[in-house]
């Protein structure tokens, strides 16, 4: 084939077209960010500054803010994302502007039954499904879950003295990890597991495994680089978690949503499953006494027991109860145990704190027979403690939203469908919110510290009406168990301390290496 007077093969043809269309695929969208006039650095065809971000999503966000300001893009493969690292920006998306920023980003794999998570349902949906979940976080259901976790601090106490005996070094992730599986499993499956006495106990591996994850995955890098394949795994039912650890969860569900609709009614549970059956029985209640077509106003009500044109929610779906329950576990399992870690770390290295702390839970104590959500509202130290813990180390270093229709905000144009991610671990560590960032200093945390600071310039649960609906949970939780340890027990360093602590770099902050800590019983 002559071509320009030049000779080509058919096959020389065909591989220049495909790398000429193979370029501009990995390329397409890379001139978005320069066309809406917005600064970031430059992106790799097809990988984006995927592989940067590898390297520690936290630390290349500052690095970025540092170069780049307070507003950048960066592309995750094609997928091009606004990094916000400033906490007015924030509460204009997350907040102001709402509306237009309704959702969070949408991965599009199906992964059943995990699709029905609250964190990835959008718009009504997400609205009707988190107003019905809202009540089962009100201050009233958390006093009522407190004997459930206190049931799992008795174990973790009851550990952490045969450790001192045995001379042991306290393996802090695992270790909080059990406490926080326990008191989980209990209050969101009502399963009563004891993780911390039995870590081989099925529910445990189950729970782990459909946790584990590589920045490198398979199904992520499809996700970020291949998008076009996701109908392909969604077609394979492929998704995060592995289809093993699917079915014996499913099969948990069912069982257990089973034996509580055969139990008496005094003997209902005040655990977090029971909160959703509840939600069912209160619309089937509902269907029952709404048998006519129209109500007074001529709108459809019940049409053969199904249909439902208000705004009311119909309860949930089996797979929708295992779906909440696990996000309850994301949201809470990881998170939890890994802040409950870096707090006795930064207590092992800051014994004035930790004094001060102990000698607070000692004054409040003297009051109650045993730790309950009134008692652990009484210690304004612990709570100061538990934030700068958060701050300087946010177990999730960013969180996302996604725009829905074009908008322009602080004279910056967003387009519909643009990924706006906010740089919480940037925002935590800027030396102009809080000076000597590096230092962990509770007292950042009084009410005249705080009324100093943007309200949004601590951000550990996300920001406005889709921030994390379990925070009151893991913060009771955290609290509980560390008042439990701190009346017998402090943390010192030891040899196997890594100081500073070493970071994931897989978008999250846990430890690789977990936090190794020496324990001695309080005299």
């Amino acid at each position: 084939m002559e071509l320009f007077g030049f000779q080509v093969s058919a096959w020389m043809l065909i591989s220049v077209v495909a790398m000429v269309l193979f370029y501009l695929y990995a390329t397409w969208h890379f001139s978005t960010f320069r066309k809406l006039g917005i600064p970031g650095p430059a992106p790799w065809p097809l990988v984006g500054n995927f592989i940067e971000l590898s390297s520690g999503v936290q630390y290349k966000e500052m690095e970025w803010y540092k170069k780049y300001g307070k507003v950048f893009g960066i592309f995750e493969g094609r997928q091009p994302v606004l990094e916000v690292v400033g906490p007015e920006m924030c509460m204009l998306i997350c907040v102001k502007h709402f509306t237009s920023f309704y959702n969070r980003r949408r991965l599009l794999l199906e992964s059943k039954p995990f699709n029905h998570a609250l964190t990835l349902l959008v718009d009504q949906n997400w609205k009707n499904k988190r107003n019905t979940l809202t009540p089962a976080f009100s201050g009233s259901k958390m006093r009522s879950m407190t004997p459930i976790v206190n049931r799992a601090a008795d174990t973790m106490i009851r550990i952490l003295g045969k450790h001192i005996k045995e001379g042991k070094t306290l393996q802090c992730k695992d270790f909080f990890g059990g406490y926080v599986i326990d008191s989980m499993s209990s209050a969101g499956f009502g399963v009563d597991v004891n993780s911390q006495e039995q870590p081989d106990h099925p529910f445990v591996k189950h729970i782990k495994e459909a946790f584990s994850f590589e920045f490198f995955s398979p199904v992520l890098i499809v996700l970020f680089l291949f998008p076009f394949m996701i109908p392909i795994l969604n077609w394979l039912n492929i998704g995060f978690v592995p289809r093993r650890v699917i079915s014996y969860l499913v099969n948990l569900t069912e069982r257990t949503v089973e034996m509580r609709k055969k139990q008496d009614p005094s003997e209902k549970k005040v655990d977090f499953l029971q909160q959703m059956l509840d939600a069912r029985e209160v619309y089937d209640q509902y269907i029952k006494e709404n048998e006519a077509d129209e109500d007074e106003n001529g709108v459809q009500l019940v049409r053969d027991g199904k249909s439902d044109t208000h705004d009311f929610h119909k309860g949930f779906t089996n797979d929708e109860l295992l779906a909440q329950s696990m996000v309850f576990f994301v949201a809470g399992n990881e998170t939890t145990s890994t802040m409950m870690g870096f707090l006795a770390y930064s207590m092992a290295t800051n014994p004035d704190v930790q004094e001060k702390l102990c000698t607070e839970i000692d004054d409040v104590m003297a009051n109650y027979d045993e730790v309950t959500y009134d008692a652990v509202s009484k210690m304004p130290y612990l709570h100061m403690v538990v934030c700068e813990t958060l701050r300087m180390y946010p177990p999730v270093v960013r969180f996302d939203r996604q725009c829905n229709e074009d908008v322009t905000i602080a004279g910056i144009h967003i387009p519909k469908g643009m990924i706006i991610a906010v740089a919480v671990y940037a925002i935590h560590h800027d030396p102009k919110i809080y000076p000597e960032p590096e230092k962990f200093i509770p007292e950042r945390f009084t009410k005249e510290e705080k009324e100093k600071r943007h309200p949004y310039a601590w951000l550990p649960f996300g920001a406005g009406p889709r921030n994390c609906i379990g925070m009151r949970f893991a913060l009771l939780k955290a609290k509980i168990g560390l008042v439990r340890i701190f009346q017998q027990f402090t943390f010192e360093p030891c040899a196997e301390t890594e100081i500073p602590p070493k970071f994931g770099n897989n978008g999250f902050l846990t430890p690789p290496n977990g936090v190794k800590l020496n324990v001695k019983a309080r005299m």
